[in-house]
């Protein structure tokens, strides 16, 4: 069962001018839905990438706005069979709700990537 709908943080990997924006991130019908609206002088990002056209998952950490960030890294092929890797974060207020929502945001995605059923390297505590 997917997860449900939510808010992500874009923090680049697309050629498109303006990372940590702030989006919505759905699954629906075996694609993955990722859209950012416009900002000041940027443009919007709207993306549908097939289940099956996703290559890995992986985790990064990032310090550099005054928090521990966890990125979600995920490598895909467009179209034209070119390779990208985008980087998000799935975001809540609360950091208990964000770790879990980043949890089974994780756990999902490398399911359908793997097929197996490997425990999630986020922390639970």
């Amino acid at each position: 069962m997917p997860p449900k709908p939510c808010h992500a943080c874009y923090y680049g990997g697309l050629p498109v001018k303006g990372p940590r924006r702030k989006g919505r991130l759905w699954i629906e019908e075996e694609k993955l839905f990722f859209e950012v609206p416009e900002g000041k002088g940027m443009k919007r990002i709207h993306l549908e990438i097939p289940l099956s056209k996703m290559e890995k998952v992986f985790l990064t950490r990032d310090n550099y706005y005054g928090t521990d960030t966890v990125l979600f890294n995920l490598t895909f092929d467009d179209q034209t069979g070119k390779s990208f890797t985008l980087r998000f974060a799935p975001i809540a207020l609360i950091p208990r709700r964000r770790i879990a929502l980043q949890k089974e945001w994780f756990d999902y995605l490398a399911k359908v990537i793997n097929s197996s059923e490997s425990a999630s390297p986020l922390s639970t505590k």
